[in-house]
């Protein structure tokens, strides 16, 4: 029986390998796939004993699920001059899913005072609610979030060159210290305007800042002052 000839396997083999080659390289490589921002307003309510502790007010809280972080801008009202807003390093922290004992899904929002430009010593600020929502939240996203979450913030810190009432000038050390019901509710406008826009949380950041001085409200400024009594 005469052998057959190796030459149509080569042939085959040679006409293949091309082809596997390029479904090789043909593969595009995915691009990192982006994350829709999360925008809270934020209310302060006073409570519980406090000293000099009076222009902790509202803000926003910027969330980006994808990183697990948020930021925080706070409006500050200063007894002495007038609002103004605050970096969004005055707090910042970890955004964190967990379970209930009924496997139900909660949120909990927990950050410190963390960058230079912080107006207070020592800060922090905690809010928990459920998973209750679901929705289109802009750029195309959809994203499931708490719809409302409450907690507290707290704040400390000294005060130098404080001003009395009568103008006098002291070095004494006033400082303030006090505690808020903190109330964040999220924002269905705000939040589909950045993604949009296809913010990250940076840009969000810078968003919100611009919205703020739009409406009078001008910042980062130095320390408020609290006006003592005499």
């Amino acid at each position: 029986m005469k052998p057959r000839s190796p030459f149509p396997l080569f042939a085959a083999l040679v006409f293949l390998l091309p082809l596997v080659a390029f479904s090789q390289t043909a593969t595009p490589t995915p691009s990192p796939t982006p994350s829709p921002v999360l925008i809270y307003d934020l209310e302060l309510e006073k409570t519980g004993r406090s000293v000099n502790y009076t222009f902790f007010k509202d803000g926003f809280l910027v969330v980006d699920p994808e990183t697990a972080t948020f930021s925080l801008i706070v409006v500050l009202t200063d007894p002495n001059t007038f609002n103004f807003y605050q970096a969004a390093d005055f707090v910042s922290g970890s955004y964190s899913e967990i379970l209930d004992y009924a496997d139900r899904r909660n949120v909990v929002l927990f950050g410190t005072t963390s960058g230079t430009t912080a107006t207070t010593d020592n800060a922090a600020l905690q809010v928990i609610g459920p998973i209750d929502n679901s929705s289109k939240v802009g750029g195309g996203f959809r994203s499931e979030y708490s719809d409302k979450m409450r907690g507290y913030l707290l704040a400390s810190g000294p005060e130098v060159e404080a001003t009395t009432t009568n103008g006098t000038t002291t070095g004494f050390e006033y400082g303030y210290a006090g505690f808020s019901k903190a109330k964040a509710e999220f924002n269905k406008g705000l939040t589909k305007e950045v993604n949009n826009q296809s913010l990250d949380a940076s840009g969000a950041v810078d968003f919100l800042e611009k919205y703020l001085s739009d409406r009078g409200i001008p910042g980062p400024t130095p320390t408020p002052s609290p006006t003592p009594s005499s």
